[in-house]
């Protein structure tokens, strides 16, 4: 297998205590790793169903900043209009002080200043009469003057208030907008662990029930109460291979923690010893083809055995195989691509691994940590390093 994504990964991951030195896998284990899945499930329900309200009221928000923004351009094309008409009311005024000058100079015959005009009475009541005109009319002026400055300033204050409003509106739904999507991603996250962890739990309540129609108890390792024998021997998976391959492969920044067998497809491809089969799924999101994973007794210590990129198989969880038995057909080339869209493969082969103890874990291949994997070469000297050839 050439490539995973962390999502692809399906199996179940259960953590059991060591006992005397031996790991033993009993029901009361197997209903609390149960229970941890299903507080895992709920908090990442819990946390899409937070994520999904947040983005309704971001939604909310957007939609409240669109209608603010809205406003103000009308608030602004408003202004707009109002300046165009205050500044023909300007022209008006400014036109009737003309008008007003225009009249002091007809009645000041006598000169051009209205000083002449009021120094030019006949007589003293004439002379205040002129005083009076003079004066209303330079502060009727003046505070025309002043009334058209003040406006002025006004009108422009207010361009540049909803200029920067509109700005503020602006940044404030685009704020939202950024915050909107990093949320929609933490809800697509969210949603994505739900259905890892339903399906774990599925998984999980199928072995479950495996044990207890055996008559297991509690507290008694599952391994006790079946009849599938101890495994007293191995045998190769397939009939021939090549190794292409090694164990712990460094593949850019990850290792592959398998390896994988060259092999023609629709290659039988058999049990490594007694066992029973505990997953049996097709690989997620289109990695990894048919998938078959056994588990093993040994010497008093639990193995598994896993299979990927098979075109078919003939078992299913909590079938009882024995070693030699034949669980499928081998694919990863054109075939079973074309059966199951496996984009995790680029040639037909038999990605193959192996692990301690009764826990399942990242048997797929890729990790940080090799976790419970080894070299399948302790069991399978044939399978010594890439290059290496099987013929039975």
């Amino acid at each position: 297998m050439k490539k995973i994504n962390k999502w692809f990964i399906f199996f179940i991951f259960i953590y059991f205590s060591c006992i005397d030195g031996v790991d033993a896998l009993t029901l009361r284990q197997a209903y609390n790793e149960l229970a941890s899945l299903e507080k895992s499930y709920n908090a990442a329900q819990s946390r899409a169903q937070m994520s999904q309200a947040e983005l309704k009221n971001i939604q909310a928000s957007i939609a409240s900043a669109e209608a603010e923004i809205k406003k103000a351009q009308q608030d602004i094309i408003a202004a707009e209009n109002e300046i165009k008409k205050s500044e023909a009311e300007i022209e008006k005024k400014k036109e009737e002080t003309n008008q007003m000058l225009l009249y002091l100079q007809i009645m000041n015959s006598h000169g051009d200043s209205m000083l002449e005009y009021v120094m030019d009475a006949d007589n003293y009541t004439d002379f205040i009469y002129r005083y009076a005109v003079v004066t209303q009319m330079s502060d009727y002026n003046q505070g025309l003057m002043d009334e058209l400055n003040k406006l002025i300033e006004q009108l422009n204050a207010r361009k540049v208030n909803l200029t920067q409003k509109q700005a503020d509106l602006a940044k404030k739904k685009s704020d939202l907008q950024a915050k909107y999507l990093l949320v929609q991603v933490q809800y697509k996250n969210s949603q994505d662990e739900g259905i890892s962890f339903a399906d774990k739990i599925r998984e999980q309540k199928k072995l479950i029930n495996i044990y207890k129609a055996r008559g297991c108890k509690m507290d008694q390792d599952v391994n006790s109460c079946n009849s599938v024998a101890a495994v007293d021997g191995w045998t190769y998976p397939l009939n021939s291979f090549w190794q292409s391959s090694s164990y712990a492969e460094r593949r850019g920044s990850v290792y592959h923690y398998a390896v994988d067998l060259a092999t023609p497809e629709q290659s039988p491809v058999k049990a490594v010893a007694n066992g029973e089969v505990v997953s049996a799924s097709v690989g997620r999101n289109g990695c990894g083809g048919m998938i078959v994973q056994i588990r093993h007794t040994y010497h008093g210590t639990y193995y598994l055995s896993l299979y990927m990129h098979l075109i078919s198989t003939n078992v299913s969880v909590g079938t009882k195989v024995s070693g030699g038995q034949v669980i499928g057909s081998s694919g990863g080339g054109p075939i079973e691509v074309r059966k199951w869209g496996d984009h995790c493969t680029s040639g037909a082969h038999l990605h193959f691994a192996m692990a301690t103890a009764s826990s399942i874990y990242d048997l797929i291949g890729y990790s940080s940590e090799h976790g419970s994997t080894f070299n399948p070469v302790r069991f399978f000297p044939a399978m010594k390093g890439q290059g290496a050839s099987f013929n039975r």
